[in-house]
């Protein structure tokens, strides 16, 4: 557990450089269990039946991220902000759009069920979902620890969700065959995406002057990480032409603290969303598989210039030392894996390493 005067400080450190860009001190730097973007790992006992329903989602089902990975850390000095969310393994606004959440051994998915674009024209809404996501976020709330925020669930953007109920492949055909349906109907997801975000700020106040989000960071306002991971494999100019004007409404809608999500295998329509009026900045997660960080800096450089950055190090942490010297700390917040920073006195060497300030 976080003391007060730990969570004071980081707090603090976020509102400075990361929310205000100030050149005073260190940007933030937190320490993650990944284990958390795995949550079927949370289940205390198997799932009863292949689909899953609202009523499977009973208290005492599976652990909250807080008891997962934040109560007992090896790392407790870093900045990252805990966090508790309704259950992220269930694919909340996909389920009510009309989604089956399948269960298999190790996952919860998706199940598409519009076999044409034309279905997406009756989007079914099963709001029972919407009523379970309500319940799971009061729960948290009557049970939080002292160092922890109620941060939103895991809420897709407009794509994705079109992309669970067509299936990425029909999707993909969709945007070249039927651009007009598929804007159609990301027009009635959105307005559902909109009602979840506006219905948790709703239930949860803010704590110690702002609030948390399962990227490990405070805002002083409401705050949420938009995604559109689908269009990782489009041209920029989809997100640009069809999907920019929704996640535009959710910023002006929501306030200056949204953050847009993005991997480092698919982030090439970055500038299209840093032109987002409004858009506070990105958080970038960086992948194996995607391209070197040397190779990233110019866009992380830009990204610095024009807003901020998020910048999740899941891999090629052994890069970062040719990296981070030419990064403005100003806006940036980092976030380190556990496997590579496993203990305080290491979180200490590395942040002494490239910041002089604390």
């Amino acid at each position: 557990m976080k003391t007060a005067s730990q969570l004071v400080e980081s707090i603090e450190r976020f509102q400075r450089v990361f929310w205000d860009k100030r050149s005073a001190g260190r940007p933030p730097v937190g320490v993650v269990n990944t284990d958390i973007y795995l949550p079927i790992k949370y289940l205390r006992r198997p799932l009863p039946r292949e689909f899953v329903a609202p009523a499977d989602l009973g208290t005492g089902g599976n652990l909250t991220d807080y008891q997962f990975a934040f109560a007992d850390r090896p790392v407790n000095c870093d900045d990252w902000i805990p966090f508790a969310a309704p259950w992220r393994a269930i694919p909340w606004l996909e389920a009510w759009c009309g989604c089956p959440v399948q269960h298999a051994r190790g996952s919860l998915k998706p199940a598409p069920s519009c076999h044409t674009a034309e279905a997406l024209v009756n989007l079914p809404a099963h709001d029972e979902w919407f009523t379970c996501l309500c319940q799971q976020t009061q729960n948290l709330l009557e049970a939080l620890p002292d160092d922890c925020w109620v941060s939103p669930t895991i809420l897709r953007g407009c794509s994705d969700v079109l992309g669970a109920l067509r299936g990425l492949p029909n999707l993909y055909c969709d945007l070249y065959d039927a651009p007009e349906l598929i804007d159609q109907a990301a027009a009635r997801i959105q307005e559902r995406l909109r009602r979840a975000l506006d219905q948790h700020f709703a239930l949860v106040p803010p704590k110690r002057g702002g609030y948390g989000h399962i990227f490990g960071y405070w805002a002083p306002g409401p705050t949420i990480a938009l995604q559109e991971d689908a269009l990782g494999m489009c041209r920029p100019t989809v997100f640009r032409d069809i999907f920019q004007k929704y996640n535009a409404d959710l910023v002006q809608h929501l306030g200056p603290y949204v953050l847009f999500h993005l991997h480092s295998t698919g982030f090439q329509h970055y500038r299209h969303v840093l032109e987002i009026p409004g858009l506070a900045g990105l958080q970038l997660t960086v992948e194996a598989n995607g391209p070197p960080l040397l190779d990233m800096l110019p866009a992380l450089q830009e990204i610095l210039s024009r807003s901020r950055l998020l910048l999740f190090v899941d891999h090629r942490f052994d890069e970062l030392p040719a990296v981070l010297p030419h990064l403005p700390h100003e806006g940036l917040y980092l976030v380190i894996p556990e496997t590579c920073l496993d203990s305080d006195d290491a979180y200490r060497r590395f942040v002494s390493r490239f910041w002089s300030q604390p």
